[in-house]
C-alpha cells in the first residue's frame, strides 16, 4: 500500500488554497499531529484494512485543525487521493459531493 507523507499533504493543501482562495500555513503542534496520523495509519494492526486507514485520516484532518484554513477541503482531497494511489477503480465519480454530504 502507498502511504501519503507530510510534504505531499501540505503541497496538495496549498494546491487548494491557491485555487480556492484561503489562508496559507499551518499550526506546528497540530501539523504535528497530522504528521503523527500519516505515520500511525501505516500500522495494520491498528488500522487492519483500508477503509480504517482512511477514515482515520479524514477525521483526523478535520479534528486537529493542523492548516490555518481549509481543513474540510484538505481531508476531503487527501482521501481522494489516497483512494487514487491505492484503490482508483473504486473512486466514484461523485465522490467530492457524498463525503461533503
Amino acid at each position: 500500500m502507498r502511504y501519503l507523507n507530510l510534504q505531499e499533504v501540505q503541497t496538495m493543501h496549498d494546491d487548494i488554497i491557491d485555487e480556492i482562495g484561503g489562508l496559507k500555513g499551518s499550526n506546528p503542534t497540530q501539523i504535528a499531529l497530522l504528521d503523527s496520523v500519516l505515520t500511525q495509519i501505516q500500522n495494520d494492526e491498528y488500522y487492519p484494512s483500508f477503509i480504517d486507514k482512511l477514515t482515520h485520516l479524514v477525521f483526523a484532518c478535520v479534528k486537529f485543525h493542523p492548516f490555518s484554513d481549509g481543513n474540510k477541503r484538505t481531508a476531503i482531497y487527501i482521501a481522494k487521493a489516497f483512494i487514487i494511489i491505492n484503490y482508483p477503480d473504486s473512486l466514484p465519480l461523485d465522490f467530492y459531493q457524498r463525503l461533503e454530504d
